[in-house]
């Protein structure tokens, strides 16, 4: 029992930015490689799905021990290193000055960069200079959240021996109650809500606009999004409480789909409203996935 509940008490969540032409190479020819990746570090792993066309970057959650998680980031980074070799674009130089080494970009909350930088820069440089790899914490945090970048860079063993620093320093010193967290959605509007609009009641459907001295109702659209066939049952929540409290606060209708044979580890989500009522349901949705927590030993 005091072995579970230690196991409980470590486990961290953490996400990582990804490149759109980097994804292949981590999924794998039938979800090949995540699958071994998870089986092997013992980690919860999701791609999380494309919100907006023509992003660039899509957001990778682990959950799990450090040490699960760390393996994980070694396992990836050798899977971004070998496509890199792969890779018949890279030139013979890029090839040569960076054959076994990558870079993972982590998202940490702003209030947390500090502990992962140190004082005067004294934890960041131990960190470099003990496991021979080069750490970069943005100075300012992605646009629309409160998540800075932190790159780790070098070979997949030193990726793994750095990020596990700093996963226990982001353990050992967690948030404060009430922080304000926004994750970053790659490739959001940086003002998503538009101007004009007015509080959304129960059942509304949109956000209203003056033009020419009245109101009028914008049409409503759909947008489908997919999450992981694993999270469907706490975004429906027991006996549906929580997809009906998501279609009150975003004014939005909400179903969800079976998963299909082709894609069992997924299911569609549609949602039909307005256009801040559709973001709104996003960003709820998106944070119900992301706080998922696995039963222990379903990883």
């Amino acid at each position: 029992m005091d072995g579970e509940q230690k196991q409980t008490s470590q486990a961290i969540e953490i996400r990582v930015l990804i490149a759109n032409n980097q994804v292949g190479g981590i999924i794998g020819k039938g979800g090949m490689n995540v699958k071994r990746v998870r089986d092997e570090a013992g980690v919860f792993l999701s791609i999380l799905k494309a919100d907006y066309r023509n992003m660039q970057e899509r957001v990778m959650v682990l959950k799990g021990e450090p040490e699960q998680v760390a393996l994980a980031f070694q396992m990836v980074a050798e899977l971004l290193v070998d496509a890199a070799k792969a890779d018949p674009k890279r030139s013979a130089e890029a090839a040569a000055e960076s054959l076994e080494s990558t870079t993972l970009k982590l998202l940490v909350h702003r209030s947390a960069a500090g502990a992962v930088i140190g004082k005067a820069g004294a934890v960041i440089k131990e960190t470099q200079l003990e496991t021979g790899t080069r750490l970069q914490v943005s100075n300012d945090p992605l646009p629309g959240s409160t998540e800075k970048s932190l790159s780790i860079t070098g070979p997949p063993s030193a990726i793994r021996a750095a990020s596990l620093r700093v996963l226990h320093q982001l353990l050992d010193n967690p948030l404060r109650p009430g922080t304000r967290v926004v994750h970053y959605v790659p490739g959001a509007p940086l003002y998503p809500i538009p101007p004009y609009t007015m509080p959304l009641a129960y059942g509304q459907n949109g956000a209203v606009y003056p033009i020419g001295g009245s109101f009028v109702q914008p049409p409503p659209s759909t947008q489908k999004i997919a999450i992981p066939t694993v999270c469907a049952g706490s975004v429906i929540g027991k006996g549906g409480s929580v997809i009906r409290d998501l279609r009150a606060q975003s004014g939005t209708n909400i179903s969800i789909a079976d998963p299909e044979d082709t894609q069992p580890t997924e299911r569609v989500v549609t949602i039909t409203g307005s256009p801040q009522g559709i973001q709104t349901a996003i960003y709820l949705i998106r944070n119900l996935v992301e706080q998922f927590q696995p039963t222990p030993g379903a990883y």
